[in-house]
Order: structure tokens, then C-alpha cells, then sequence
């Protein structure tokens, strides 16, 4: 994902810290997480749900968990 990509995707939580992220600026803990999840769920392209991948380790902080 390039920085441009990110600010024309759906606004969801993580976008602004994947963004943040991109710019070489610090981020929290939480932010880190919220980007990191943004990222993986590919700018959540199907929608703001649950990953349910169980397996990854930052999981249990998924922002749209159920």
C-alpha cells in the first residue's frame, strides 16, 4: 500500500494511523495495531468486520472484533 491508496480508501479505523505511519511519524501502541489491522484487512475493501484470523497475535485488539 502506497500513502496515496490509503488516503483515497474507505475511512475506517487504522487509516489514519496507517497514514501516519507511511509519513515516518510516531505511533502509539494502539495506533501501531489499528494500522496494522487497517493494512491487513486491505483498507477493510469487504467492510468494517472481524478478521477472525484467531491465530495472529494482535487479534484480541482487532478494532472491529465481535
Amino acid at each position: 500500500m502506497d500513502i496515496e491508496s490509503v488516503r483515497q480508501g474507505k475511512k475506517a479505523r487504522g487509516r489514519r494511523e496507517l497514514i501516519r505511519f507511511l509519513e515516518r511519524k510516531r505511533l502509539t501502541g494502539k495506533q501501531a495495531i489499528e494500522a496494522k489491522c487497517f493494512e491487513c484487512m486491505c483498507g477493510y475493501a469487504d467492510g468494517k468486520i472481524d478478521c477472525r484470523c484467531y491465530d495472529c497475535p494482535l487479534y484480541p485488539y482487532m478494532p472491529y472484533r465481535e
